[in-house]
């Protein structure tokens, strides 16, 4: 099964001014165009339980959209689909973050893998994508997932960032990049 993520860099005049959903409206807007031919403000959304959007009169189109750092990602697919990337950004690995993050069995191994800082945002993208995928957002206590269930893709990216995308069936994944002008 194949997916393909659009994604764009935030031009340096849009960063740290809280334009992360509209570019991610934007992105949506051009990936749904290229690859499917439609135009996003003649799609109906609608929210499911927790929150997550979905397109009432295309069934077959699943998307989700991510945003970290200086990146906006949108994932689209013919099955239900979660992505998320992260910024590495300064985190104590031993803090409560990490104690509301993962299992208490996966702490100690976090804290003395190898690269600490990278396993610690390899889970934190892990979880989050499985919860989009799911549809059950924060709704979920991320110690208690279990990703039990489904496939995942750990994403290629540039040093300093993680991703990760979570589905039912493995999937293909092609990227798109789009460059993004607000009017």
């Amino acid at each position: 099964m194949n997916g393909v993520i659009y994604f764009t860099e935030i031009p340096e005049k849009y960063r740290n001014k809280n334009m992360e959903h509209m570019i991610g409206e934007k992105v949506l807007e051009q990936g749904l165009l290229q690859e499917y031919g439609k135009k996003l403000a003649y799609e109906p959304r609608a929210l499911g339980e927790h929150g997550k959007p979905f397109f009432t009169l295309e069934p077959g189109i699943h998307y989700n959209i991510t945003h970290s750092g200086k990146y906006v990602a949108c994932i689209f697919a013919g099955q239900e689909v979660g992505i998320d990337i992260q910024v590495h950004r300064a985190v104590n690995h031993q803090d409560r973050m990490l104690r509301r993050m993962v299992p208490e069995k996966m702490i100690e191994e976090i804290q003395n893998s190898p690269d600490p800082e990278k396993a610690f945002f390899e889970q934190w993208v892990l979880r989050e994508a499985y919860i989009k995928w799911t549809g059950e957002g924060l709704s979920k206590d991320l110690r208690n997932i279990r990703m039990e269930s489904g496939a995942y893709v750990m994403l290629d990216m540039e040093p300093g960032y993680s991703g990760a995308v979570w589905s039912a069936h493995p999937l293909e994944l092609r990227w798109e990049r789009v460059d993004i002008e607000l009017p």
